[in-house]
């Protein structure tokens, strides 16, 4: 796509002409100045947006000099109006955005859907319960209603698809385990009716009633609650290297072992993180955190970090879609492999280029691999196995 297609466009869409797919184009197109990218740090609100107005009068007054013909948008338009480097990649409802620090040429791409060739469906709602017996329910398939009681607790799945827990007053705590295998995700309901959603390859450990002067729970992998408020007995989630205290919150834990550092992210209310070492809490080594706030530790940290949090990042996945926000693809690889419950094989040193964009969880593996190729990224697959070679 030159230059004069991409007024073509313009024109379209001041006519009120264009499409859903054109029209999310052109937003991605002018939404870029509102990234927060080294290239736009030193530039305040109103030189951006006298960057955008120069860059729509100069295109408008093309418009009334060119005569352009209507014609369908082709993948790729190339242009030079912007300091940084920058490729946006949408298919569908995916919006991808390419950071780099090669050169001032700025490529924009649009990728048709195509019919997948490989069955690598993405993930859905899968998942596992153990019960205080041993005894294992699959979940995938079960209808709705009651599936199973056990020492005075009955567990439903409800009409919408949670798993919920029920007590009677005889009832006496269990332990039971809720696990999601890669390309899974599930949603239950806990006794005290706090919301739990688990993110593909993570499980939960938690009582079946809570008794004493607390409600623990243990997580592995990634998990977002909606706490239940109850003063008399806060609920506390431990990880492999951290607990979180709270009364009654929304807030998402990613512990999966192959990242970094585990990573709370608080979207309301106010929990308080701990360090874990060897299964210790250790004292003095706590952080409390604030809505919009992002607590992170790691067994080779010595202290908790805190940061402001990217909170639409952090729920993405309990939304319905990957959020990259300057990821490199490794980052965005580990993501693509729970879900769509792929291996990923590495060849060759991989480049240090930086993503930012939306991906729907519901989009094929294969319409995902062709964001990475219009990115200039060698991606092939073989059976369930992306390779990705520089």
């Amino acid at each position: 796509m030159d230059k004069k297609e991409f007024l073509e466009l313009l024109n379209k869409y001041n006519a009120g002409l264009a499409n859903a797919e054109e029209v999310a184009f052109l937003d991605a197109y002018y939404n870029l100045f509102d990234h927060e990218d080294e290239a736009f740090l030193n530039l305040n609100q109103a030189e951006k947006e006298n960057i955008k107005n120069e860059i729509s009068q100069s295109i408008k007054q093309q418009l009334l000099q060119e005569q352009i013909e209507e014609k369908r948008i082709p993948l790729l338009v190339k242009y030079k109006w912007l300091a940084a480097a920058a490729v946006f990649v949408l298919i569908g409802s995916i919006t991808l955005l390419l950071l780099n620090n090669q050169n001032p040429t700025d490529q924009i791409a649009i990728v048709k859907p195509k019919a997948s060739k490989h069955n690598v469906e993405p993930g859905s709602n899968k998942a596992v319960l153990t019960l205080a017996n041993g005894k294992q329910i699959t979940l995938n398939d079960k209808a709705n209603g009651v599936l199973t009681k056990q020492a005075g607790v009955v567990i439903t799945k409800n009409k919408d698809g949670q798993l919920q827990y029920q007590i009677t007053s005889e009832a006496t705590a269990g332990i039971n385990t809720i696990s999601t295998p890669r390309g899974g995700q599930y949603q239950l309901i806990l006794v005290d009716g706090t919301k739990v959603w688990l993110n593909a390859a993570s499980a939960i450990t938690f009582p079946t009633k809570f008794n004493g002067n607390e409600r623990r729970v243990e997580i592995v992998g990634e998990a977002y609650f909606e706490v239940a408020k109850n003063v008399g007995q806060p609920f506390k989630v431990k990880s492999k290297n951290q607990v979180i205290e709270v009364l009654g919150t929304h807030f998402n834990v990613n512990t999966y072992d192959d990242e970094v550092a585990d990573k709370t992210t608080l979207l309301e209310g106010s929990v308080k993180v701990s360090k874990v070492t060897n299964g210790e809490v250790l004292r003095g080594n706590s952080k409390v955190l604030k809505p919009g706030q992002q607590a992170s530790v790691s067994a080779d940290q010595s202290q908790i970090s805190v940061e402001i949090a990217d909170e639409d990042e952090a729920v993405a996945w309990k939304n319905g879609y990957f959020k990259f926000n300057k990821a490199d693809i490794q980052t965005i690889m580990r993501q693509v492999s729970r879900w769509y419950n792929v291996d990923v094989e590495y060849k060759g040193e991989m480049n240090k280029d930086l993503f930012v964009g939306k991906i729907n969880r519901s989009e094929h593996v294969e319409e995902v691999l062709n964001i990475l190729q219009r990115s200039k990224i060698n991606v092939a697959i073989k059976g369930r196995t992306i390779i990705i070679s520089n």
